[in-house]
Order: C-alpha cells, then sequence, then structure tokens
C-alpha cells in the first residue's frame, strides 16, 4: 500500500471524530433551544458552555500529532461521563459510547503505542 494511501487511512477516522464533535460542541456553545432543553432536565445547563469549550479544547488536541495522547485521553475521560450521565437520567447512551469507540480506534491507527504495556517488568537476579 502507497504511503499516501496509508497516512489517509490512519487520519480518516480521526477527522471523522472532529466532524461529529465539533457541530455538537459549537451547538453548545450557541445554546441551541434543543440542547438547552436536555441540558435542563440534566440539570447541568449551567456548563452547556463549558462543556462545548471542552469539546473544541479535547478535539484540537486530539488532532494534533503532539497532543495525541492526552487529547485521546481527555476525550475518553468526557464521553465516559456523559455514557455515566445519560445512564443516570435514564437516556439511551449509544451515541457518546459509538463517538468513544472511533476515537480509540482513530487513536490506535495513529499510534498503536497508546494501548500497549509502557514498561516490560525485566526480572532481575539478586546479587549476592
Amino acid at each position: 500500500m502507497k504511503s499516501k494511501t496509508k497516512k489517509i487511512l490512519k487520519w480518516a477516522p480521526s477527522i471523522l471524530v472532529a466532524l461529529i464533535i465539533v457541530p455538537g460542541a459549537f451547538m453548545k456553545l450557541t445554546a441551541q433551544p434543543q440542547l438547552v432543553e436536555i441540558f435542563s432536565k440534566s440539570g447541568l445547563l449551567p456548563y452547556m458552555k463549558g462543556l462545548g469549550m471542552a469539546e473544541l479544547l479535547f478535539v484540537a488536541l486530539f488532532l494534533w500529532p503532539r497532543g495525541l495522547r492526552i487529547g485521546f485521553y481527555l476525550l475518553t475521560g468526557y464521553y465516559g461521563g456523559a455514557m455515566a450521565v445519560e445512564l443516570s437520567q435514564h437516556i439511551f447512551f449509544i451515541m457518546p459510547g459509538a463517538i468513544l469507540v472511533l476515537v480509540w480506534l482513530a487513536a490506535w491507527l495513529r499510534d498503536g503505542s497508546l494501548f500497549s504495556h509502557p514498561h516490560k517488568q525485566q526480572t532481575t537476579v539478586p546479587s549476592v
């Protein structure tokens, strides 16, 4: 496979992540009525704009090659929390779960070392 094709295949899921998250973040920042209603019901309305800004920041870090690792961790925490909130409100949590799966796939394609053990344990024989 050509290097250009590999690069496109590595980046396509990351771009898709951005195309899914960024519009939702802007909807939060502009206080779209349907989101205001949802956030009011869950008691999170005061945090809606902050969550939108956080999403934009996390996606930017995720797309930046040097920020991939921290962006990945932040997006994982954010969407894990979104799933927990939706479960506590008896809402179908598939959307944040699907986004989370896509984030993990994109991260794995771009840097598989995120999912490997950072240090291999070396067993040494104590000297006598």
